[in-house]
């Protein structure tokens, strides 16, 4: 049903050019619309199309090879897969609402059972000592055209390539794909190189590259404070100013990295602000004097009020789903399609639950009502609540397919409505507004949501022990969250900057060591670009504390200039080199610790 056609080009890396093949996909007749699964394109041999890629001229062989299997969105693991490493699971077994956040729709069952199958979507590499086999899905840098999927067989040494078409009919001669693959001796390489891909190239007739131009205003790496892991949903009115008047007034992470320095500030309100999901009104029980006040106090001390939310999410016990039930995604026997799993956001089986209880929802994204409610409530956290740095959470579920009110497949819908949540740039006033994705298909959020979280959540515990029984990826983790900020290194700056989510400090509620603090920070610093703290200042303020927050905060001084390479050498151990080879260490994540080597 598809026909392909190659040609070649050249990018510029560090210091030589590297060739890229691209290979386009058409439809080669029409084609219907596939409702209830995904389109395959080709099936190639991982040594053959080495060979054919290289030239020859390199050893390769795909059984001794490391496997990075990219990403379906940001919790889903994206870390190197050694040759005789057990695939990492990606779904779970006890809660299965949670088996959306990982795997792509559509997916057959049978492929998450077969030990041999490691499923991999948008960039995707094979690694053998210093050598780097690349394969990326580049059609969304140009034009809007599926997500794509490689279904890599470890047994036969072959990779089939699928686009998540499901609900879109094609036209004969129509562009449905479009891959690129190159080869490069070293990690500095194989980035310049996606760089050169992601950053660079024209989308709808702009420069890809503005897009982190948006972000100026936020400085060269954004950072503040979050509410959300120490307090979590549990926030007030009081509290929140209580940590906003303690950031200001005390030795911490971030005024001793920011404020001192006169760099901007983000201070971010997370969950516990709204009712609940879907029902996106202020808690007056929590925010007596609302939202503005507070943005107006955040402005005050020269930051920037930022605020969360996950906008396509849907508890079938809020207003909005009551008044309007048409506009809850519904499968093809009119029952609404699960979008995932927490207590706090859905009912128990009943009334209002149709499905296991603490199930929650998503919204029709091809209903034109829906995406006007959407506008409306950006419209309103900006210009009414004066938030300027929106962290929009949950966005795999714009990407769940379902019986749409209108024709089309869930890329479009998605892509149409995160345009729409992210088209402000400036408020009423002028100043600079920036979007945090979260919990996104990596492949079709890049363009819009340039600044984004690229691992799953932490935690102020190096793992959550009970989950990861459950052989649970998508858990919260400061060991997973490390493992996912290491694997997608390769991306940062080029295709996103790089989120790896917050740092600790704090001796209360957290069973973190010193060592392993100063590995999470050194992590993030190193190889993300956005630093986010969120303990209570006043409380973390001891003589310890603060010592320790100056040794983080050396740290990212220190290495401010510096660009790190990362190579596993076992598993889960690392080296790491700066790009000036001044520098050079070991990321353990056996010992918990990070060691370095300063060239003489």
């Amino acid at each position: 049903m598809f026909t392909s056609e190659k040609e070649s080009f050249e990018v510029q890396s560090e210091n030589k050019k590297i060739n890229v093949v691209k290979t386009i996909y058409k439809a080669d007749q029409d084609i219907s619309a596939n409702l209830s699964a995904n389109n395959s394109l080709e099936t190639f041999s991982v040594d053959e199309k080495f060979k054919e890629i290289s030239k020859g001229a390199k050893d390769f062989s795909a059984k001794n090879a490391w496997f990075n299997p990219g990403g379906w969105q940001s919790w889903a693991p994206g870390f190197e897969v050694a040759p005789n490493e057990k695939r990492p699971d990606l779904k779970n077994i006890a809660i299965s609402q949670w088996n959306q956040y990982l795997t792509v729709p559509n997916t057959k069952n049978s492929l998450y059972k077969k030990k041999n199958i490691i499923l991999g979507q948008f960039i995707v590499y094979f690694r053998v000592n210093s050598t780097y086999f690349v394969i990326a899905s580049t059609g969304n840098t140009k034009e809007l055209l599926p997500p794509v999927q490689y279904i890599y067989n470890k047994r036969n040494g072959t990779i089939e390539i699928q686009i998540y078409d499901s609900g879109k009919a094609w036209a004969k001669g129509e562009k449905v794909c479009e891959i690129c693959m190159f080869t490069a001796d070293s990690f500095f390489e194989a980035k310049d190189a996606i760089h050169e891909l992601f950053a660079n190239p024209e989308f709808a007739g702009k420069k890809c590259a503005s897009r982190f131009d948006d972000l100026a205003f936020l400085g060269e790496v954004p950072g503040g404070w979050e509410s959300w892991y120490n307090h979590y949903a549990d926030i007030n009115q009081n509290l929140i100013l209580d940590d906003l008047d303690s950031l200001c007034n005390t030795k911490n992470i971030i005024s001793m990295m920011y404020l001192d320095q006169k760099k901007p500030v983000v201070f971010q309100i997370d969950d516990g602000w709204e009712y609940t999901v879907g029902h996106w009104d202020i808690r007056t029980d929590r925010f007596p004097n609302g939202l503005k006040s507070i943005s107006d106090k955040v402005e005050a001390k020269g930051m920037i009020p930022g605020l969360w939310i996950a906008p396509f999410l849907m508890d079938l016990r809020s207003p909005v789903a009551k008044e309007h039930p048409d506009w809850v995604l519904c499968d093809s026997e009119g029952i609404p399609v699960t979008a995932g799993y927490n207590p706090l956001w859905g009912a128990k089986k009943g009334e209002f639950q149709p499905r296991k209880s603490g199930t929650f929802y998503c919204l029709d994204l091809s209903n034109d009502q829906v995406v006007d409610y959407l506008d409306k409530l950006i419209e309103r956290a900006i210009n009414e609540w004066g938030i300027r740095y929106l962290k929009l959470d949950f966005l795999y579920a714009g990407m769940i397919h379902g019986a749409y009110k209108n024709a089309g497949s869930a890329y479009q819908w998605y892509d149409r409505a995160v345009k729409v949540l992210t088209k402000r740039k400036k408020n009423n006033e002028g100043k600079e507004v920036a979007y945090l994705g979260c919990g996104m298909p990596f492949e079709h959020s890049f363009n819009d949501f340039p600044l984004s979280r690229i691992g799953c959540d932490t935690y102020e515990h190096w793992d959550n022990n009970l989950i990861k029984m459950l052989k649970w990826n998508g858990r919260t983790s400061a060991y997973l969250s490390m493992k996912d900020t290491i694997g997608r290194a390769l991306w940062n700056k080029g295709v996103y900057y790089n989120d790896p989510d917050v740092v600790f400090v704090r001796n209360n509620n957290c069973s973190l060591t010193r060592d392993e603090k100063i590995l999470i920070a050194s992590v993030d610093i190193l190889l993300g670009n956005q630093v986010m703290y969120s303990d209570d200042p006043a409380t973390s303020s001891s003589e310890e504390e603060v010592a320790l927050a100056k040794e983080i905060a050396d740290i990212a001084r220190k290495f401010e200039n510096e660009e790190f390479s990362v190579t596993p050498v076992a598993i889960d151990i690392f080296k790491i080199e700066s790009r000036s080879g001044k520098y050079s260490g070991t990321i353990n994540l056996v010992k918990r610790n990070i060691e370095w080597k300063e060239a003489k």
